[in-house]
């Protein structure tokens, strides 16, 4: 009887539909700035909204500009606006100057200085507004 029983038991657990559903996540679209992300983000879900942003913004180019953008333009990977480097009536140098993420807004791009400078304006926005992805646009929906 035993021996039936293990018999039966392997059976339905060998034929039954073993099915489980996880997250399905996209494929990472900036793939030459791997380390740019992974160094940004704290989570699977944020490396690629991150990727996102940086594909949307600048398709990946760390040399791309807006022109058409207010405030002399956006640069860089994630097309970070010049308001955010330039002095205005809330800093006498600049939001980036004074995190001390960079000197001049040049610098934007540099993936590196452009990841330092996402970061620091995402921390702000998100402690100001409660969303960090404010700036550009709000959060990602990749899915």
């Amino acid at each position: 009887m035993r021996k039936v029983l293990i018999l039966a038991t392997a059976i339905c657990l060998w034929a039954s539909p073993s099915v489980v559903h996880a997250k399905k996540y996209p494929t990472i679209r900036c793939r030459n700035h791997y380390d740019i992300i992974t160094m940004i983000a704290d989570s699977k879900d944020m490396m690629y909204q991150v990727d996102y942003i940086m594909w949307r913004e600048s398709r990946c180019n760390e040399l791309t500009i807006n022109r058409d953008d207010p405030n002399g333009g956006s640069l860089g990977l994630f097309l970070i606006n010049k308001f955010w480097c330039k002095p205005n009536q809330y800093t006498k140098q600049g939001f980036l100057q004074d995190a001390g993420v960079l000197t001049k807004c040049k610098e934007l791009y540099n993936p590196v200085v452009a990841a330092k400078a996402f970061m620091a304006i995402y921390d702000y926005a998100d402690n100001r507004y409660g969303d960090g992805f404010g700036p550009w646009g709000g959060e990602p929906k990749w899915t």
